[in-house]
């Protein structure tokens, strides 16, 4: 399950929020832009519920309560996931990944992209 959603106001410059139930922990990641890129931080925590309270806490301060979450498919396996697009690491699916270089899936071949 992976889900995000875009501050109403930002919260020292975090403008977008990702919460990623995947594997064996629960990453909360931080963006500074809407656009679907890697994030520029992230927390783990045990559980979703933790998750969300943290959220509540330091992101939703003056909700009432009602919070609407964009949920999106979980990433194809050996893609990124913080961002939404079907992005990896070039290379990652060859044992030599090229780390800082990406490619990303489109019309169903992967295609080298610049963030």
């Amino acid at each position: 399950m992976r889900k995000y959603i875009v501050l109403d106001t930002p919260q020292n410059d975090i403008k977008k929020v990702m919460i990623a139930d995947l594997k064996d922990e629960i990453n909360m990641f931080l963006y500074d832009t809407l656009n679907d890129v890697p994030s520029i931080g992230d927390y783990s925590f045990e559980t979703v519920q933790e998750a969300e309270e943290f959220f509540n806490k330091e992101f939703a301060k003056g909700k009432d309560g009602k919070i609407s979450w964009i949920y999106v498919p979980n990433p194809l396996e050996g893609c990124q996931e913080d961002i939404i697009a079907s992005v990896r690491v070039k290379g990652i699916n060859t044992c030599a990944p090229q780390w800082g270089s990406y490619e990303r899936l489109m019309d169903g071949r992967w295609v080298d992209i610049k963030f």
